[in-house]
Parts: structure tokens; sequence; C-alpha cells
């Protein structure tokens, strides 16, 4: 789907949906089990394809494609993505600012991925991995042209990030947190690579452990933070718990609706192949060989779609419990938000 797909190319993908969508919530804007409707996925996605990306992001949704493959449509989806799950604490007038901040960091993230998710060199990885906040900038001369080009805007969409950080009026109580949040995404990013040279490394303790640091969520959070000076530091620990389960739920929406163009990939670092392999509905032959028909035949015979989903609603359950427990802004505005991340996610199925 390009930028200037209209709604009714959305059709087919969002009635996919309509036979599982489980009705029973009556009354409910959102169903307590099951998808939302297909209604409420064209209501979300609309206003991805009705998008205009401000001026700056145009300029780095530009650069971005002269060295990588993503089509436009993400970067409006990622920007509509953080508007909705941005904290409730931003100051109104740094909300475009972070915003802005945090769709380059997804950038930088899917950077990171497609190196360590499509069989990139490992020596590349290890340095886009080493980035920091003050020392200096990995040296790729060694590298080809082409993958120099990619690294070196990759250090540079970091150093915007960063420089960017640096003047939200809160940098100085965060940056140390934000420093932290970046090393697990590193961390993903190398596990991910390990994974697939060693397929046999799959399981569903790891993935579920290390992986939800690839939906940005912690960093997002860290970054509204530091945009958020009326914040009680005494509920961090609170929030971060619950940005973790807004992590976990973002993953969801994205290896469900991800999955099937990663097996076209060779890309098997997704949950749904750990739980495929660990139930014996894949074998890890099968993997290897990338068989693609008997994955894909194993992953839906299986199920494994419907035990994360299952997980989503569970995550969404505890963050209704918890959040009053936060007390500086209105939660509940974050899980509203999830809840149209995940119609964002279905709908844009096969196409992010």
């Amino acid at each position: 789907m390009g930028a200037g797909a209209s709604i009714s190319e959305m059709t087919d993908v969002i009635s996919q949906f309509s036979e599982t969508s489980n009705r029973s919530g009556a009354g409910s804007q959102f169903p307590e089990a099951g998808l939302p409707s297909p209604e409420q996925i064209q209501e979300q996605i609309a206003s991805v394809l009705n998008m205009t990306l401000s001026p700056r992001l145009e300029y780095w949704a530009s650069r971005y494609a002269q060295v990588g493959h993503r089509n436009v449509y993400l970067w409006k989806w990622c920007r509509q993505g953080v508007e909705i799950t941005t904290l409730g604490c931003v100051m109104p007038e740094f909300r475009e600012e972070v915003c802005e901040t945090r769709v380059l960091g997804i950038i930088l993230d899917v950077l990171l991925d497609d190196v360590a998710d499509r069989h990139g060199d490992a020596a590349l990885l290890d340095k886009l991995t080493s980035l920091s906040f003050d020392g200096p900038a990995p040296d790729f001369s060694e590298f080809p042209e082409k993958e120099r080009a990619y690294a070196e805007f990759t250090v540079e969409i970091w150093q915007e990030i960063v420089s960017r950080a640096s003047r939200f009026p809160c940098f100085p109580e965060y940056s140390r947190l934000l420093q932290f949040d970046y090393a697990q995404l590193f961390n993903v990013m190398r596990y991910s690579h390990l994974v697939n040279e060693n397929l046999s490394l799959l399981n569903l303790a790891e993935h579920d452990l290390y992986t939800p640091h690839n939906m940005h969520m912690m960093i997002s959070g860290t970054l509204d933070l530091m945009c958020s000076p009326y914040f009680d530091v005494d509920e961090l620990g609170v929030l971060r718990d619950l940005l973790w389960h807004a992590q976990c739920m973002g993953r969801v929406g994205n290896l469900v609706t991800t999955w099937e163009r990663e097996l076209a990939d060779g890309d098997y670092s997704s949950g749904v192949y750990a739980s495929a392999v660990t139930s014996g509905d894949v074998t890890l032959e099968q993997l290897r060989r990338g068989d693609r028909e008997a994955i894909r035949a194993g992953v839906v015979k299986g199920g494994h779609e419907s035990r994360f989903l299952n997980s989503w609603h569970d995550h969404r359950r505890y963050l209704i419990e918890k959040a009053p427990l936060i007390r500086s802004f209105d939660f509940r505005q974050n899980v509203r938000g999830l809840e149209r991340l995940i119609c964002l996610h279905l709908g844009s199925r096969g196409y992010k």
C-alpha cells in the first residue's frame, strides 16, 4: 500500500478480521475479547491515509529513502501511532517536538532491525549497536560504499535524536535512563541476529523477555518524561511497569501482522515462529530449508496468532486495573491509545 492508497483499497484487509471479531462486549467501544471490528480498524487507518508529514519528518523520510527500502506509509503510520500513545503529562508546547523525535527513534529502530533480521553483516551491526550519547561515532571506512552510506545515515539519525532530546527540559534527570533504554534496544538487535544465525536458539521465554523492547515504547516513554516537568518522579516505577505491558501489547500487534512478510525475508525471530516451533507445529528443519508453505500452514493450523492476541487482552486488563495508580496524569487515555494502535496494526497487515 503506498502513501496515496484510498480507503476502498483497505476493504479486503479489513474484512478478513470480521469473522474472528468477538462482539460479546455489547455497549463497549472495544470488545473484551477478540479483535476490533472492521469499522474500528477502518476509522484508524483513515487517519494514516489522510496524514501529511511535517516538513522536518519529510526531510528525514526522504533521506531514509536513499538508503532504505521501507515505504513512506510506514512513517505516516508511525506518526499516528506515536500521537495516540504519547503520555498525557507531556507539556503541550513540547508535544509536536517529542512526537517527531519518537518517529526518528523508530526510523533508527528500523535501520538497525533490517541489519539484524535480514542476515546483515554482524560486524556492521556490532558497530551500529555501540552508539553512545557522548562517545565518538564508529568508523565505517572498512565497509563497502553501500553499507557505509547506510551506516553513516544511521549515525546521523542517532545524533539528531540525541541533539533533540538534550534540549528537552528534563533531559538531565532522565538521560541515564534513556541510555539504559537504548542499551535494551541494541541488545534486541544482537539477539535477533543471533537467532537468525542459529535457529536452534528459538524459544518463547527469550522472545518475550527481549523483543518487546523493539517496539520502542520504553524509550518513547522516557522521551515523554523529558518533556514532563510536572510528573511525580515517585510514580516512575509504576509508570515503567505499565509501559512494559504497553510495549508487550505493541509487540503483539506487530508480530501478528508482519510474520508473513518476514517469512518471505527468511527472518524467523518473530514470536509466532518461536511459538510454532515450541508446540511442534513447525520444525527447525522446515525453517532452515525455508519451506514457506509448510511453515505458513503450521502457524495457521496451530493458531499461533491467537496465542499472542489473547496475551494482548491480558496486558490490557492489567493496565486498566493499575492505571489509577498514576496520579500525575490519566493513564487510561494511553489504554485507549493502545486500543487504537491495535487497529492500526491490524489494518496495515502486510504493508509495514
